[in-house]
């Protein structure tokens, strides 16, 4: 690629999708508020735990854990309404007038939360504390109604779900447990110019891994040369970038520093993890 082909693509923007903006907000707004009433309980967002029967990785929302419980919480930013099947999958009917299968969340949330409880058993040879499945519908405009009581979940609106952490026993987790859960990671996560965001695991990376933002020369760099700085100073002038496996899509990609503002890593994940 020339120099003008360099420098377009360094000015290139990425807008944001907004149905993921939004739901992207909503989650961060959740987190910032159980956190702010959380008291000693562990909190902890977006971790992913090994699947032993499927392969691959698990995303838990939300964890909450204190001496007592451990509450494995799945976040949806519907709009519209929905209904539950006979096979406890959730329909749901969008205000625009489309419609969604979704599968059984509770199900599939509460398979999760075993997936980690028997982890953090095998490892430290002690039961996990008894947990809970909670649905948090944080949407304003979803219209819904309380679950059916052979549904083995709570749900709550985004208020409800921090009153009830409010009222909780909030007494930290014993040693062993935040030891387990501290040793899952998240996503690797790029920022692009423009604001979107990708979320994956980047699977080859040139450098040493450390969050960095990255600069890039702008306008003057069509006399200098387009250039894209990192914060952690090294200096890239071609297409080369990190090669990230997105979240949704199949395979993976290299994603040009050209086109990068930030990069921020995963926590390391322990042996378990």
């Amino acid at each position: 690629m020339g120099r003008f082909g360099e420098f377009l693509s360094r000015m290139k923007k990425f807008e944001p999708e907004g149905h993921v903006v939004s739901g992207r907000l909503a989650e961060f707004r959740l987190m910032k508020l159980t956190r702010a009433v959380a008291g000693d309980a562990l909190v902890l967002e977006g971790i992913r735990i090994p699947d032993p029967e499927e392969g691959g990785r698990r995303e838990i929302d939300m964890v909450v854990a204190t001496k007592d419980e451990i509450l494995f919480v799945e976040q949806k930013h519907w709009s519209g309404s929905f209904t539950i099947t006979s096979e406890g999958r959730f329909f749901q009917k969008r205000n625009n007038g489309g419609t969604l299968m979704h599968k059984n969340i509770v199900a599939w949330t509460a398979r999760k939360g075993d997936i980690l409880c028997d982890l953090h058993e095998n490892r430290c040879d002690k039961s996990a504390p008894p947990s809970r499945t909670v649905l948090v519908f944080s949407n304003k405009n979803l219209e819904w109604e309380p679950l059916p009581d052979e549904v083995p979940a709570e749900a709550y609106d985004e208020l409800g779900f921090i009153d009830m952490i409010e009222k909780m026993n909030k007494s930290p987790p014993s040693e062993e447990l935040r030891e387990t859960l501290m040793g899952f990671g998240t996503w690797d996560t790029i920022h692009l110019n423009g604001g979107r965001t990708v979320h994956g695991d980047i699977l080859n990376y040139p450098y040493e891994k450390r969050n960095c933002e990255i600069k890039n020369s702008g306008l003057f760099g069509l006399i200098t040369g387009p250039k894209s700085l990192l914060s952690t100073g090294q200096v890239v002038t071609d297409q080369s970038g990190p090669l990230i496996s997105v979240v949704g899509e199949d395979g993976s990609r290299i994603i040009p520093f050209a086109h990068i503002s930030k990069i921020e890593f995963s926590n390391p994940k322990a042996a378990w993890g």
